[in-house]
């Protein structure tokens, strides 16, 4: 392990930005809420990989030859995850780049979090298990009576079906890496958002990463000290001081010799809210968060059905043809992706 201590109004500017306006698209059922009781919905969650096959331009083919055969993009995942952003701050500030995420995807600005406990390890823990504090047993910051051992990350559940995934978390707060994530390739903690920028870039760079989480913390910083609200400048700035960075990011993944071959998904999502200048318990400003699927194998538009925090990483396996076993017992399903 390495660690190196306004609304929707926008959408038609965030549309230029991802070169279309893209049509409204409908998602699928909505996964059971959380309580301890609610049926595991494991089985729809996740099954072989989706079609992701693509024409490129070729030449037509004469009459009696056979048409050329169709090439199969590589599938990958970034997840961003934003410390502590509220959905309705993240429409009041001027977020260009993520805005342009949600228009050129599948987006909700009233996913569910954990419905007490929004502490930042009971978040980041539900997004990387799939499963409620019921079941990863992480109910504050202390990871007190965690069941990893039961419910792991779900990046360890991708590398252990298969191994030739590259894996990589770079994260601002250490115990997501000291604490929850275990068994991949890579585990990088570093001081500042802006250094996870820095070394995201470098690998994108220099590596070939397959399934990435990266962790920002300094929007989370902003509410604390002046108040999570929309209303707070302070706090919509550290979202587009942010967004600016994750621009830099993918920036980075589109200038890849191998882009052309890959077929990128970017998930975004956040571990709670805030309410004054803290969080951790169940108000709708602490348990309403976002949720960003974006890429070319995303449906387009916003998601009509509920969706949840643990749906975050149960996508990303769906996308990387990882199939979820029914034992596993996940709370979360995929979303936003085409069927």
């Amino acid at each position: 392990m390495l660690h190196v201590r306004n609304d929707w109004k926008k959408t038609v500017n965030a549309a230029l930005l991802a070169g279309l306006l893209l049509p409204a698209s409908l998602a699928g059922a909505a996964a059971s809420p959380e309580t301890s009781a609610a049926p595991s919905i494991a089985g729809n969650a996740a099954g072989g990989p989706e079609s992701s096959a693509v024409q490129h331009d070729a030449l037509k083919p004469e009459a009696g030859e056979a048409a050329p055969a169709a090439a199969v993009k590589k599938k990958k995942v970034l997840v961003i995850g934003l410390d502590g952003t509220r959905p309705d701050a993240l429409q009041a500030a001027n977020a260009v780049n993520l805005d342009a995420l949600a228009a050129n995807g599948a987006y909700s600005w009233t996913t569910k979090a954990n419905s007490n406990y929004t502490w930042s390890a009971t978040g980041w823990s539900t997004i990387h298990t799939g499963v409620w504090y019921q079941k990863h047993g992480v109910k504050d910051n202390t990871w007190t009576g965690s069941q990893f051992g039961q419910y792991p990350s779900l990046m360890k559940r991708a590398e252990l079906y298969n191994p030739a995934l590259s894996t990589a978390s770079i994260v601002h707060w250490g115990p997501i890496n000291d604490k929850l994530v275990e068994g991949i390739d890579l585990e990088k903690t570093v001081a500042t958002d802006a250094e996870v920028v820095s070394d995201t870039v470098n690998l994108l760079k220099t590596g070939n990463p397959d399934f990435l989480f990266l962790h920002f913390d300094d929007i989370d910083h902003a509410g604390h000290t002046y108040g999570f609200s929309p209303k707070v400048p302070q706090y919509t700035k550290a979202i587009e001081g942010v967004d600016a960075q994750i621009g830099t990011i993918l920036d980075a993944v589109k200038a890849r010799s191998t882009y052309a071959q890959e077929d990128w998904l970017i998930l975004v999502s956040t571990d709670h809210g805030g309410k004054g200048t803290s969080h951790g318990g169940g108000s709708s400003e602490e348990t309403t968060i976002f949720l960003i699927a974006s890429g070319e194998s995303t449906v387009k538009g916003q998601l009509t059905g509920a969706t949840y925090q643990a749906d975050v990483m149960v996508t990303a396996l769906k996308h990387l043809g990882v199939p979820v076993g029914s034992n596993w017992n996940l709370d979360g399903r995929a979303v936003g992706l085409i069927q």
